[in-house]
């Protein structure tokens, strides 16, 4: 920004030293008169108009005439006598030196309000352009025009010694308060935002009226009267209708009001201090500090960073809070939490709740947000939710030094609590997913309305049980969840991945319900991980896996009980509990190809095929290398022991081999026969290297069709009425064994299906 101080001073030098030589040959002359447009300074300009007397009482009782009238480069909005007289009366003062007498703060924070640092110039006042400056082309002031929208002035609160949280430790420390910022409302920061000024400026303004038009500008609750800007020797001024009204921080216009002391005391719950900057800490003498709200919108500090140089950021940057009064908490409290969700009050709500309802009440936006465009739904919470208010039934329009607060007495309830994820922010039960869900960055887009989704919610208790352990901590930081390492014998912070894969394998996609009886198979949002659901009971594919170890006994299915919202129904699906002791997780240990390879045990249903891939050679130290790779998924249909015994003699190569009662294979095939044999087992391999495989083949699943098997043979897989088909041919289709519902046992690396015969 130029220095037009230097400017103006070089010039009058320069004018002087022509005069004092030749002074008597020169005085007539207009040619070497002073410009008209060197007035003298802000306070020789004030005074030589005449109806400022008052503005400049206030300057001279509050110190700032110095700054006024040295040479201090600055732009002073000046309102006239008439408009402080009013100013002055709304008070219950006659004059400036009553209201200096009865309230000496309040006048200095007034009148240092219309004194802004630096110079604007009419266009730096319509279009600031911190970042290009006065070298800015016109495709460059065409951005964001107008949205650089406020200036530093010298208006101020002392420090003050406060009480409070010091790195957790309680203390008493010296808060320093930066000074406020004035707020410019020009036509061009409507223009750029494509909306209305007059109605979206008189909505926080109601006792004043819009002036900006296209090429001007109001400033806060004033108008500007000038056509153009008033150049001084020491910067500029413009005249106002009436006496600017200093403007709070949005943390003390809150405090200030009885209404929303529920709210703020939520907020102070996150309350501490932090050092200010080192720069600032020197030309106080001494360590000073700023008070923070940890990891909340920093709305109690006039600037949003404690930089004067970072000037794109100090003019542009607010905070937009939709602020539930104390009304609107009890009603939403009463709503949302009961008693047998654990929850008694505001004071026992979990820390993590009260961040998620707090962050949920900003705008995710840091450019001042008017009425209209939430209006045009334009606007989501900080947490990426939609605002739906009705702007029109706010109650507290309240325009902040450093944002902006609607307040309002009635409130919907924030996604989060309304939608599947709900139940964890509602219930106490629940605390252990919850802090699951906040770590695997995934709250919000289950929180969503764009689509449907079932969460399945642990318990606290199956957190505890789970192996391995896992728990809910407390410490002096704050409260996080663990899970414990049989390495070091210790519990540790859990990671995001872990909690991902938690919550991944209990939530599910574009899916409505869980069936109360047949079976159903839900894809969950762990890829090729599903909840099997027969007959009103649930399970995982990796628990329904189980079934395949000749000692297990019992069922792996449990049964589910749906959560209830209290107001009707979860806004985006439903959300269940269920009775396994443990968290449900997803398929791990070894795969598909290895339990194959290894299939030693007699009472396996699949041993007498184990076998013949071993006879074919298919079988090297534990894998089948001439079949399986890693980073493919195969689908294996693989016949039961009953079937390969009864078409033994139909399966190629076979013809030296015999079943025993105990059905072990005895027996030698030749070489010829055990290639025969081993491309004809191929077949019943279907491969993702050779397919396009993004489900396993259950009944309801998208996987079904024509694929070409390991030995290129076309394998059909099909369903007719719930149950599945595979063959060579649609005329030679083998029936998928019934036992296990058409189920499918998968793995990270595929899934197997027994079929009642063999492939023909």
């Amino acid at each position: 920004m130029r220095n037009i101080s230097s400017l103006f001073r070089g010039m009058s030098i320069l004018l002087l030293s022509v005069l004092v030589v030749s002074c008597s040959d020169i005085a007539d002359d207009d040619h070497y008169a002073p410009p008209s447009w060197l007035k003298g300074n802000a306070w020789q300009v004030l005074e030589s108009e005449g109806n400022h007397q008052s503005f400049l009482r206030a300057i001279e009782l509050t110190g700032y005439q110095p700054i006024v009238s040295g040479q201090s480069i600055l732009t002073v909005m000046a309102p006239n006598d008439d408009a402080w007289q009013r100013y002055l009366s709304s008070q219950g003062c006659q004059t400036v030196d009553d209201l200096w007498q009865r309230d000496p703060a309040g006048l200095k924070k007034t009148v240092g309000y219309h004194l802004m640092y630096y110079a604007y110039d009419w266009q730096k006042m319509v279009n600031f352009r911190p970042n290009e400056g006065d070298g800015a082309s016109e495709e460059e002031k065409q951005l964001n025009a107008g949205l650089y929208y406020k200036h530093r002035t010298h208006s101020a609160d002392d420090m003050e010694e406060m009480r409070g949280k010091l790195n957790g430790v309680d203390t008493t420390v010296t808060v320093y308060h930066y000074e406020r910022y004035l707020p410019v409302f020009s036509g061009l920061m409507f223009n750029s935002k494509q909306i209305d000024g007059k109605s979206n400026y008189e909505y926080f303004f109601p006792g004043s009226q819009w002036t900006g038009g296209a090429n001007s500008f109001n400033v806060g609750n004033a108008s500007v009267t000038d056509p153009a800007a008033v150049v001084t020797d020491n910067g500029y001024l413009y005249h106002v209708n009436q006496v600017i009204s200093p403007l709070e921080t949005v943390y003390k216009t809150l405090k200030n009001n009885p209404d929303y002391s529920d709210y703020i005391s939520l907020y102070d719950q996150y309350a501490e201090f932090t050092e200010a900057d080192v720069e600032t800490s020197n030309t106080v003498g001494k360590v000073v500090y700023t008070l923070t709200h940890s990891s909340l919108p920093n709305i109690a500090c006039e600037w949003p960073v404690n930089n004067y140089r970072q000037v794109s950021t100090l003019e542009r940057a607010s905070y937009n809070i939709f602020a539930p009064s104390n009304q609107a908490i009890s009603a939403f409290f009463s709503s949302v939490w009961r008693p047998e969700g654990g929850y008694h009050s505001l004071s026992d709500l979990d820390p993590l709740i009260l961040r998620y309802f707090i962050m949920q009440s900003f705008a995710e936006d840091t450019d001042p947000i008017f009425p209209e465009e939430i209006n045009k739904g334009l606007v989501v919470t900080a947490l990426g939710t939609p605002v739906e208010i009705n702007t029109d039934g706010v109650d507290d329009r309240l325009f902040c030094e450093n944002g902006i607060v609607y307040g309002m007495k009635d409130m919907k309830a924030p996604a989060i609590f309304s939608s599947v994820v709900g139940p964890a922010f509602r219930d106490t039960t629940y605390q252990c997913f919850m802090y699951a869900l906040d770590k695997s960055d995934l709250v919000l887009s289950l929180a969503s309305n764009k689509s449907e989704f079932i969460t399945l919610m642990p318990s606290n208790i199956q957190f505890n049980q789970n192996e391995p352990q896992m728990r809910l901590n407390t410490t002096t930081q704050g409260r996080d969840l663990e899970v414990y390492s049989d390495v070091d014998g210790n519990f540790a912070n859990m990671g995001s991945g872990q909690a991902r894969s938690i919550v991944n394998m209990h939530t599910a996609s574009n899916v409505t319900e869980l069936k109360a009886s047949g079976t159903q198979v839900v894809e969950t949002n762990t890829a090729f991980n599903y909840w099997y659901v027969h007959n009103g009971q649930i399970t995982t594919s990796a628990l329904f896996n189980e079934q395949l170890n000749p000692t297990y006994q019992g069922t792996p299915f449990v049964n589910f009980h749906e959560i209830p919202c209290y107001e009707g129904a979860w806004s985006n699906g439903h959300a269940y509990s269920y009775d396994y002791p443990m968290l449900f997780a997803e398929a791990s240990g070894d795969g598909l190809t290895h339990r194959l390879a290894v299939g030693n045990d007699k009472n396996y249903e699949y041993y007498l095929f184990a076998q013949l891939l071993q006879k074919a050679g298919l079988v090297q130290n534990g894998g089948m290398p001439s079949i399986t790779s890693d980073d493919t998924r195969y689908i294996v249909f693989v016949p039961t022991n009953e079937a390969i015994r009864s078409h033994l003699s139909e399966i190629p190569g076979c013809s030296g081999l015999t079943v025993s009662d105990d059905n072990t294979l005895s027996g030698n095939v030749s070489s010829t026969n055990k290639t025969i044999l081993a491309n004809y087992l191929r077949n019943y391999f279907v491969s993702s290297l050779m397919n396009t495989i993004t489900s396993y083949p259950y009944p309801g699943s998208t996987c079904k069709g024509n694929f070409l098997s390991m030995g290129n043979e076309h394998v059909t897989i099909s369903e007719t009425a719930g149950r599945l088909y595979a063959g060579f041919a649609p005329d030679r289709l083998v029936g998928v064994s019934e036992k296990y519902y058409c189920l499918p046992f998968a793995f990270a690396d595929g899934c197997m299906h027994f079929i009642d015969g063999i492939l023909q």
